[in-house]
């Protein structure tokens, strides 16, 4: 029989937060699978903002508080080029199949 129970870990011990339907001195087979609380929004939000800094989409807190600035993906010479080519007037599919003829 399988069972999925929480638990929470505790002074070395794992404890269940509901009773287990288990006759006593059971063996039992145990995967852990590290779940954060979901009332625990903070730990949650600080592994999305390190994900972010990371992924070099984020400043991190001492960077942005000393007013640096996240350096632009794209160049001012090729932000012009994309505003050009999508002011045209053709659809995008057009746009991306004419690119790809190129490669």
């Amino acid at each position: 029989m399988d069972q999925k129970v929480t638990a929470i870990y505790e002074n070395g011990v794992l404890r269940p937060t509901t009773p287990l339907a288990l006759p006593e001195r059971s063996h039992i087979e145990i995967t852990l699978h590290h779940v954060l609380p979901s009332t625990n929004q903070s730990a949650r939000s600080e592994l999305i903002r390190k994900a972010l800094i990371a992924a070099g989409l984020s400043l991190p807190n001492s960077a942005r508080e000393s007013g640096a600035t996240p350096s632009p993906i794209l160049s001012p010479e090729q932000r012009e080029e994309l505003a050009r080519r999508f002011s045209a007037a053709k659809p995008l599919s057009k746009l991306i199949s004419e690119d790809r003829e190129g490669r």
